[in-house]
């Protein structure tokens, strides 16, 4: 199992809503159009858009590294209208260029069985592109993730 490295990130607790649970049904799959950017970097800027901090609950590096974002007790920020019923999951990488690495797709597959663990009511996984206009990601990775991760 792939190990989630814990941030020490600041958020406004006061701008952050608690998740309910029952009420999660998909995992959300993002890329940040960007490399060598750090779990950290992306706070920050979330921090700037006026957001309560990064608005994504897990950040995979390109090594297959997995770094904890937005706790995952709070509703997250990444997908307008369904970010109550979702967890974000974000990836590194600018997929209009590049491929999710093999490290990338593995990490993603285990922390989607660990969310579904936690989480018993999704039922599936979708790229941010099939809910919103958005190219996010480019790449299909609800194809490349597989739903076998939350059967």
């Amino acid at each position: 199992m792939t190990d989630i490295i814990k941030s020490d990130l600041k958020f406004r607790y006061d701008k952050m809503l608690r998740l309910n649970p029952n009420k999660v049904k998909i995992i959300i799959l993002h890329h940040i159009c960007a490399s060598n950017m750090t779990v950290e970097d992306i706070h920050k800027i979330h921090l700037r858009n006026g957001w309560a901090g990064i608005g994504y609950h897990y950040y995979i590096r390109k090594d297959g590294s997995v770094y904890e974002g937005r706790p995952d007790v709070y509703v997250g920020s990444h997908c307008q209208g369904n970010n109550s019923c979702s967890i974000g999951i974000a990836f590194e990488g600018d997929f209009r260029k590049d491929k999710p690495t093999d490290e990338q797709i593995k990490a993603c597959r285990e922390v989607c069985k660990l969310v579904k663990s936690k989480y018993k009511n999704i039922y599936k996984i979708l790229n941010h592109r099939d809910l919103c206009k958005t190219l996010c990601p480019v790449a299909n990775l609800k194809e490349m993730v597989g739903a076998a991760c939350i059967q």
